[in-house]
């Protein structure tokens, strides 16, 4: 696999996960627009996730393919699976920003993707990884 392809795409996971696992970040974006060049929402969260990424071939897939560690995968799996049956449900589909970040079973999802996020970088050695992780928390730590 092309290493840079590897990269470019792990740091969109990472960017996914992030925004996923931010219920502060998402009201600011979702619901005010309020930060400067960042743009997304419900929908686009849920396409960055399962259509950008392909994801919607499965978590292990993702694994298999070399993007990420069978670690990661593991522990992600529980995540992605809640994730994708939340997005599969037609009344949930259907929801407005404010709607979803009011639903009990989405502070749910954002709960355990945080926790997910916490354990996955104490896991990551690769510095690049690390710094951009960094990176994004510093930058998003006063949305509130």
């Amino acid at each position: 696999m092309d290493s840079e392809l590897r990269k470019n795409i792990r740091l969109r996971w990472f960017q996914s996960l992030f925004e996923l696992s931010n219920y502060e970040l998402q009201k600011k974006v979702w619901l005010e627009g309020a930060i400067v060049d960042y743009f997304s929402d419900y929908t686009e969260a849920i396409c960055s996730y399962f259509d950008d990424l392909d994801l919607g071939s499965g978590l292990e897939k993702f694994a298999e393919d070399g993007f990420i560690t069978k670690d990661e995968a593991k522990l992600f799996l529980d995540f992605h699976k809640q994730f994708r049956e939340y997005t599969s449900r037609p009344d949930k589909r259907t929801l407005s920003d404010s709607k979803i970040l009011r639903d009990i079973e989405w502070k749910n999802l954002t709960i355990l993707a945080k926790q997910n996020w916490d354990k996955l970088k104490e896991m990551l050695t690769d510095k690049a990884e690390l710094d951009y992780i960094n990176n994004l928390e510093d930058r998003f730590a006063n949305v509130t």
